[in-house]
């Protein structure tokens, strides 16, 4: 025989289904309030700066961190602070940085760079907004880094970016060419 505190329990387990259960239901519950902000695309076009770390590099804009012995070089780690402009020449102003690490994540490959960074505009009408970006960077000629997030004008970014490795390039001056394509949600006022 069950006892009245075991009784009570099962009730409270069972009567909330019950109760559910009885309520008509007809497909769609609307969301009473809700407003749903409007999205916003923007393309960007920009030049990355990468001026490698090195012996003899004065102008480097990025650090290793730690060099591993592994087959590869896997592992080793290099924090960056990339310059972006609008044109080929480095010397241009500076429109945002790429601040983040990209590490060599392939153990069976060379040049297999996992990278992630936060692009952070100085200038223009995105001043002080980021864009949260992941991707590899593997040597090739052209490739496309995924936009996860941002803050500021790009509040709840989506997007790709499509690079290609830019004819100007050097050695010392990595150019590669950035099409950003992000939308994003618009920021409502308080």
């Amino acid at each position: 025989m069950a006892s009245p505190f075991g009784v009570f329990v099962c009730l409270l387990i069972v009567l909330p289904q019950i109760q559910a259960a009885s309520i008509p239901y007809n497909g769609t519950v609307p969301l009473q309030g809700c407003q749903i902000p409007c999205m916003t695309e923007v393309n960007l076009h920009l030049f990355l700066h990468q001026f490698v770390d090195g012996p003899n590099q004065p102008n480097r804009n990025e650090e290793t961190l730690l060099q591993t012995s592994f087959p590869f070089g896997f592992g080793t780690t290099i924090v960056h602070d990339w310059t972006l402009t609008e044109t080929t020449n480095s010397k241009d102003t500076v429109v945002a940085r790429a601040q983040g690490v990209h590490v060599q994540a392939g153990l069976t490959k060379d040049n297999r760079w996992y990278m992630t960074h936060n692009i952070e505009f100085e200038q223009g009408r995105f001043a002080g907004s980021t864009l949260q970006v992941i991707g590899i960077t593997a040597g090739l000629e052209s490739g496309q880094w995924s936009i996860v997030g941002g803050t500021g004008q790009f509040i709840m970014a989506q997007g790709i970016i499509s690079f290609t490795n830019h004819p100007a390039s050097t050695w010392e001056d990595g150019i590669k060419e950035l099409n950003i394509r992000v939308r994003y949600t618009n920021p409502q006022p308080a």
